[in-house]
């Protein structure tokens, strides 16, 4: 590797953000029937990182 692509990756690697994304306020609790009848609630996966896909028509 030339020196010009081991200082473009140096800095490319310090102009990254430091900072992770910011943190909201924490979701109301909700409870979901699942397909085989039981129930989801989303305290159950308290402590834990959790992506919710929303999607609708409006």
């Amino acid at each position: 590797m030339n020196k010009f692509a081991k200082m473009l990756l140096m800095f490319s690697m310090l102009s990254l953000p430091l900072f992770g994304q910011s943190v909201g306020n924490p979701a109301p609790d909700f409870t979901l029937n699942t397909i085989d009848g039981d129930t989801l609630s989303l305290s159950d996966f308290q402590g834990k990182v959790v992506f919710l896909f929303l999607f609708g028509y409006s």
